[in-house]
C-alpha cells in the first residue's frame, strides 16, 4: 500500500434528506439515471495554508413527473483535506478537485444507500463517478501561466 498525498482529516454531514416516492411502481423497475442527478462540489483552500482544503459536495435527486425511482434525496457532506508537503505545489488544486471530490462522493453514496435501506423499497446505489476532467487541469495550467 502506498499512502495517498491527499488525506481526509475529518468529514461531516450538513444536510440529509431521503423521501420515499409514493408513486414508485416496483413492477416497472426503477433505475437511477444521470438525468436529474445533480452533483455540485465547492472548494475552499485554507487562507494560511494552501495545502489544507475544505470541500463541500452537494448531491441531489429531486422529484419529477414520469420518473420511476424509489427515492428522492439530498445530501451535503463537508470534508477537510491536507496535501502532503512532498506533493508539487502546482498540482495541489487539481489533486483536490479530482480526488477529494471522489472520496466524499463515495462516502455520500454509502450514507444514502444505508439510509434508503431503512425505507419501504430497495435502496438505490448511485452510479460510480469520475471527477477527473482534463479540461480542469488545462484551465489550472493556463491560470498558472498567467500568474
Amino acid at each position: 500500500m502506498k499512502r495517498s498525498p491527499l488525506q481526509l482529516e475529518n468529514y461531516f454531514i450538513t444536510a440529509l434528506n431521503v423521501t420515499a416516492n409514493r408513486d414508485y411502481n416496483p413492477q416497472q423497475g426503477g433505475e437511477l439515471k444521470d438525468e436529474g442527478l445533480e452533483i455540485e462540489p465547492y472548494f475552499t483552500p485554507k487562507a494560511d495554508s494552501p495545502r489544507s482544503w475544505q470541500v463541500i459536495l452537494h448531491i441531489q435527486l429531486q422529484s419529477a413527473s414520469g420518473r420511476n425511482v424509489p427515492y428522492y434525496f439530498m445530501v451535503e457532506i463537508v470534508g477537510f483535506f491536507t496535501v502532503s508537503e512532498s506533493y508539487p505545489d502546482d498540482k495541489i488544486e487539481w489533486l483536490v478537485r479530482t480526488n477529494a471530490t471522489s472520496v466524499l462522493y463515495s462516502t455520500a453514496r454509502e450514507i444514502l444507500r444505508n439510509t434508503m435501506a431503512q425505507g419501504p423499497f430497495s435502496p438505490l446505489l448511485l452510479p460510480t463517478a469520475s471527477f477527473y476532467l482534463p479540461e480542469t487541469f488545462k484551465m489550472l495550467e493556463k491560470n498558472e501561466e498567467k500568474g
